[in-house]
């Protein structure tokens, strides 16, 4: 069975080196947004930014609270990691842990309204993750078993077994039939985080992790380091966010003083699949906001969608977003 390997960060990973993180092998990294409405991880745009020049895939998390309105933390979610101008890659995670008091009658659809109200935000269907046993008592309808509409979202599972070993499989929670990303241990030691790491694994290959992020790996022209004295494979290798044996397998050979090395660097951009990208308007938007929100003009979607005033867009209207 196929895994990349990838980590979750928050506040309690700052200071992260992230070409240190890269050249341990990690592939993608899911960072804190939001929690509730009165909490934003000070450290997102450093992580966002961090992991985007190392290399790494990367997504935002929102920790639900269930005594919170549902479309209120949908907002401050997607206002707050609308403040790095760029959606990243991943889908947006919605994390699952506490009930904070809520019967499930009431979180289940509370759920709902939240990974609708980001979906229409993003464009992408989120990521749930929680834990098996929250997900069988309380992400689950009348008479047993997870919603129907549950079957629909990625799942990212936390589940830690005594140790990890290669090839393993989280156990499901009942009425789940099948994982993406594994959540095995928050106890990880990774270069690069001066903390404990929350470590993850995907369930696919390469080629399936980028494909599930809608983005293409792409080789940039080589950059090249001049050997110095006391260079090592591992510090150039730190230094430039590649594995070891990325660097080794472009330059099979001795390292001499003065040799010129080729470090291959591979970036990720988004796929053009052909699908536009479309907002659902909602209660206060005008096409000024939602313009800010997609990085484009008023002029640019006025015109996409054939709109002759633009005061005239109507709470529900589907955007086209160019």
């Amino acid at each position: 069975m196929a895994t990349i390997s990838g980590i979750d960060v928050s506040y309690w990973d700052s200071g992260i080196d992230w070409p240190k993180v890269r050249a341990t092998g990690q592939r993608f990294v899911i960072a804190k947004a939001t929690e509730g409405i009165t909490y934003k991880d000070p450290t997102f745009d450093d992580n966002w930014i961090g992991a985007k020049s190392a290399g790494l895939l990367r997504g935002a998390y929102h920790f639900f609270r269930c005594n919170v309105d549902a479309k209120k933390q949908a907002d401050y979610f997607i206002d707050y990691v609308r403040t790095v101008k760029d959606d990243g890659e991943f889908p947006p995670v919605l994390d699952l842990e506490t009930n904070d008091g809520i019967s499930k009658e009431k979180i289940v659809p509370a759920v709902k309204i939240w990974l609708d109200r980001v979906e229409s935000a993003f464009g992408k269907k989120p990521i749930i993750y929680s834990g098996q046993y929250f997900l069988q008592d309380y992400l689950i309808q009348a008479g047993g078993g997870p919603p129907p509409w549950a079957k629909d979202y990625p799942l990212w599972l936390a589940q830690y077994p005594n140790q990890y070993i290669d090839g393993m499989k989280p156990f499901l929670p009942r009425g789940w039939f099948a994982w993406t990303i594994w959540q095995y241990s928050d106890k990880g030691v990774v270069n690069g985080i001066n903390a404990s790491a929350d470590m993850d694994v995907f369930n696919g290959s390469l080629e399936d992790l980028y494909k599930f992020a809608g983005a293409n790996i792409v080789i940039e022209k080589p950059k090249t380091h001049i050997v110095v004295a006391g260079d090592s494979f591992e510090s150039v290798a730190n230094k430039y966010g590649v594995t070891i044996r990325e660097l080794v397998s472009a330059n099979p050979q001795f390292l001499k003083a003065g040799e010129t090395l080729n470090v291959p660097v591979a970036v990720a951009i988004p796929q053009d699949n052909g699908t536009p990208r479309t907002y659902t308007i909602q209660p206060g938007d005008t096409l000024t906001v939602v313009a800010v929100k997609y990085g484009t003009t008023v002029a640019a979607i006025a015109s996409a969608n054939d709109i002759k005033n633009i005061n005239t867009i109507k709470v529900g209207q589907v955007l086209v977003i160019p």
